[in-house]
């Protein structure tokens, strides 16, 4: 495999820190979404789900949840290097681009075409479904902690949503280090006090013991094997990190900001990294939680950190605290991943009517706001009406969707590039 090696040998390894800075923060505010920092995705994925439509073993035994972070951190590193290397090298900065030329390289191009009718249909679905998940998570929050009604909380929420849209790339760029420093500092308050308190009073331990007896009765009864069980629990990493990877079409743009492979290494490595320790944490405490996590997603909760927080660390003035800020990580985390896939959309839409219609650049670019508007506006109100189907079914239903064609746009797609290799991007010239 020639990827990495057989390239220009006079470019510069100077890590561009500054880069990697704004990288990292925008891939773990972008893959931290609203369903994460509610703890709905780790749930649906790794403890207890209802399968998909029949088409995928349930989740019914969560023993392994605690070693499955680690390997959604480790097909997203592989998969994240590169296809964004991929860009770099051949500056396809444009989604629709990147995979016409990621599908010509093999099987003489006869897939190339149809990937990326295929994703265009996924990424737009990825932005439905994220966008509803943005109303969804922040509004069963709110609902959940305010008594407010569902469908009052989601249409507050959708206001804020279209008037933050309306700032485009800038705003994800310009606050992507801000959004993230906010999730982080409020993710971090909330998990490690209850981590530690979890870990500490042996609630982690007995909460373990009752998935470990679960298992054994599982496999007494004749329900699965230990093997059945294990390889559920890999398929469901998989749909989780192929759901993540689902957005890929928002992350090529960013390719143009590596000028080197050490940058675009160091930047992949440490987001893929950050986004496991805050993955694994939050699975720590569901974990710790189990029982009574159980009983709500049967009760039809919808955000899992307000019961973690409501049984763990600290007084009631603590947790009353904690709880406002797992709605503020919440309301940020959401915003941050919306923006992200709607100017996406935009920017794509955009760029291809100007093309077909032949439009000079100064008229487009004089229009270019008022046409995104008109777009944002359309699919606020759209993914709103979405989003009232609830947190629940669209994380097990809608996202599992996303992993399933993201199989066919992008990860097989990376496996037989990187075994077929290529050759470096001339970096000197940047």
């Amino acid at each position: 495999m020639s990827t990495g090696i057989a390239g220009n040998r006079n470019q510069t390894s100077t890590v561009d820190w500054k880069t990697v800075v704004v990288f990292v923060s925008i891939a773990f505010s972008s893959q931290c979404g609203g369903g994460f920092a509610a703890g709905s995705t780790p749930w649906s994925y790794f403890f207890m789900n209802t399968g998909f439509y029949g088409m995928l073993p349930k989740v019914t035994q969560s023993y392994f949840c605690l070693f499955m972070p680690l390997v959604v951190a480790a097909i997203n590193c592989f998969i994240i290097y590169f296809f964004m290397k991929f860009a770099m090298d051949f500056k396809t900065f444009d989604y629709g681009e990147f995979l016409k030329k990621y599908g010509s390289r093999f099987l003489g191009g006869r897939f190339a075409k149809p990937m990326q009718i295929v994703y265009e249909f996924n990424f737009n679905w990825l932005l439905i479904v994220c966008m509803a998940l943005a109303y969804s998570s922040s509004g069963s929050a709110l609902a959940e902690l305010s008594g407010m009604p569902y469908l009052i909380t989601t249409f507050a929420v959708g206001i804020i949503m279209f008037l933050l849209c309306m700032k485009g790339a800038g705003l994800v760029r310009k606050n992507a280090v801000f959004m993230s420093a906010v999730i982080f500092v409020t993710l971090l308050a909330i998990h490690v006090p209850n981590l530690i308190y979890n870990i500490s009073c042996g609630r982690l331990t007995r909460e373990l013991g009752v998935m470990g007896e679960s298992l054994n009765q599982g496999i007494a009864s004749g329900a699965g094997s230990f093997l059945s069980y294990l390889l559920t629990a890999l398929c469901w990493a998989y749909i989780f990190s192929g759901q993540n990877l689902g957005g890929f079409g928002a992350y090529v743009n960013h390719a143009q900001l590596f000028k080197n492979k050490s940058t675009l290494r160091w930047s992949v490595v440490l987001s893929v990294i950050l986004n496991w320790i805050f993955l694994e944490i939050t699975v720590v405490n569901l974990a710790a939680n189990y029982s009574e996590v159980l009983e709500g997603w049967k009760a039809g909760k919808a955000v899992y950190t307000i019961l973690v927080v409501q049984n763990g660390f600290g007084g009631e003035q603590v947790k009353a605290v904690l709880l406002t800020l797992i709605t503020i990580s919440i309301f940020f985390a959401t915003i941050s991943t919306a923006i992200n896939y709607a100017q996406g959309f935009n920017d794509r839409v955009i760029n291809w009517y100007q093309k077909k219609t032949g439009e000079n650049a100064q008229t487009a670019e004089a229009k270019r706001n008022r046409r995104g508007a008109l777009l944002t506006l359309f699919y606020i109100i759209f993914t709103w009406g979405v989003s009232q189907v609830g947190l629940t079914s669209l994380v097990s239903k809608g996202l599992t969707l996303v992993s399933y064609i993201n199989l066919f746009t992008l990860i097989i797609p990376t496996v037989l590039n990187a075994v077929i290799g290529w050759r470096d991007g001339d970096y000197s010239k940047e």
